[in-house]
């Protein structure tokens, strides 16, 4: 077994919901990344032997294999491959194990992992909406025997059943909600996130702009104000809008070589 490594990783700005980056579609996001990766590591884009890209919710603008559309129109000849994986919230990790796996594994040399969503453009559950059903008697996404095994339901309802059990407060997710924007703020004003950033043009009205700084971290935000908000999806539940994760809008990509 060999060894895989990181060459180098970059990422877009991350969007928040409805913010800049909703003016860009998904597969012209992961071609900025892709574009961006090859270039910074100067490496010819045709000896990529895989694109892999994580997306989440592959239907309208997501669907239609995204490492492959991204690949194709970040200028990788047409040649290269692309797959595209969806394992949910860790969908882009998974691109990137999978290249590394497939460089220590010595199938290939050059690997690109990659990341992409708009949540903007294409809401969550998007993929899970019902489609005309002939015979009737459909149930939904969720098979009706699968649900007579387990109790499926959504993350926030699972977040709250695991503080509960294992004793975390919501003061303690208020708590560490607020000093994670305080660092990413801090973060962004000492230039912290440069390196790993490729700025974004966005097109809007006819004219365009660089986009070049995370929209999500909040600097007027308090403690106060986040222990004020409602739970998002029980009445006495501990998750709200200010302790979980946001809806953003982003791409990433890394490359993982062999040491040859």
């Amino acid at each position: 077994m060999g060894e895989a490594f990181i060459v180098d990783a970059v990422r877009t700005p991350v969007g928040k919901r409805n913010g800049v980056l909703s003016r860009v579609r998904p597969d012209d996001l992961l071609a900025v990344a892709l574009k961006e990766l090859v270039g910074r590591a100067k490496v010819d884009p045709a000896l990529v032997e895989d694109v892999i890209a994580g997306c989440v919710s592959q239907v309208g603008e997501q669907s239609m294999n995204m490492a492959r559309e991204g690949a194709l129109i970040a200028g990788f000849p047409k040649e290269v491959p692309g797959t595209t994986v969806e394992r949910f919230c860790g969908s882009g990790q998974q691109a990137v194990n999978f290249a590394a796996q497939a460089v220590a594994s010595g199938a290939m040399d050059i690997v690109i992992g990659s990341g992409v969503e708009s949540m903007s453009r294409v809401p969550m559950g998007s993929d899970a909406m019902l489609n005309p059903d002939p015979f009737g008697d459909s149930k939904g996404p969720i098979s009706p025997r699968l649900a007579d095994l387990y109790e499926i339901i959504p993350q926030g309802l699972s977040a709250n059943r695991v503080a509960k059990k294992y004793g975390i407060t919501r003061e303690q997710q208020d708590r560490f909600g607020y000093q994670s924007h305080l660092k990413a703020v801090a973060a962004i004003d000492e230039g912290r996130f440069k390196k790993e950033i490729v700025p974004v043009e966005v097109k809007d009205n006819g004219s365009s702009f660089v986009f070049d700084t995370d929209e999500g971290p909040r600097r007027d935000t308090t403690y106060d104000r986040i222990a004020s908000l409602a739970p998002a999806f029980e009445p006495d539940g501990m998750i709200t809008a200010g302790n979980s994760s946001q809806i953003s809008d982003g791409a990433a990509a890394v490359l993982v070589m062999s040491e040859a």
